[in-house]
């Protein structure tokens, strides 16, 4: 008996120790996987140079909290991570402020965008996964913005236009299962180079507006 609990307890052992060796060989899952993210852009905005335009728009101009979301695909090389994906994003003007019944204002922006983005996973821990990373492409943006100022002066435009955009991301990933992990995940993304023919005071005129959102987003990737 004395020598049988010896002899168990080394082979308990043993194959403890082979389990935590296979544990450590154990790679996380690479290669092709799809994603999907939904959310809300929490504070939007868009930004013009008032002293190179002068108009009834101030240098800044908020929105409400809006929709965004966006599908694509990509290749998980382990810790490094590259993608590409089709996105949406909608935004109405945020009244407070900006107008009143005397002196009205109305907007919106609806934008589709086509980005590259590269990640990087960090292996703090083997479920959750901090990741940072960031991405370019373009946005073809559908806006409009009408304010009317003091003395019934109109600043307006209305129009389409392709844009650059990119963005910098931040969050966690949760993996839930062998292949797939569910993300949470904060995103801050600016869109330039757009140009609206308009009028200010019942003038013609070029706006040039930068767009900036600050969004909170879930989503799930999965390898395939």
């Amino acid at each position: 008996m004395t020598h049988i609990l010896p002899t168990t307890f080394a082979a308990l052992l043993a194959t403890a120790m082979l389990a935590s060796a296979a544990h450590a060989q154990t790679e996380a899952p690479r290669g092709i996987y799809a994603v999907a993210r939904a959310g809300a852009s929490i504070n939007s905005d868009q930004k013009f140079d008032v002293e190179q335009l002068p108009s009834q728009f101030d240098d800044k101009t908020k929105y409400k909290t809006g929709l965004t979301g966006e599908i694509g695909g990509g290749y998980d090389f382990g810790i490094f991570r590259i993608e590409q994906t089709i996105g949406y994003n909608s935004n109405n003007l945020d009244l407070k402020g900006i107008g009143s019944r005397d002196l009205p204002a109305s907007g919106r922006t609806r934008s589709y965008n086509v980005s590259v983005s590269g990640y990087v996973d960090i292996p703090l821990h083997s479920v959750f996964v901090p990741y940072v990373g960031g991405g370019i492409g373009a946005s073809r943006v559908d806006a409009n913005l009408s304010r009317t100022g003091a003395g019934g002066l109109v600043s307006q435009y209305s129009g389409k236009d392709w844009g650059m955009t990119w963005h910098g991301d931040v969050g966690i990933g949760i993996n839930v299962a062998a292949k797939t992990t569910l993300e949470v995940g904060g995103r801050y993304s600016q869109t330039s180079k757009l140009a609206f023919d308009g009028t200010s005071s019942g003038v013609a005129t070029r706006f040039a507006p930068t767009l900036r959102t600050l969004a909170g987003t879930v989503g799930v990737r999965h390898i395939f």
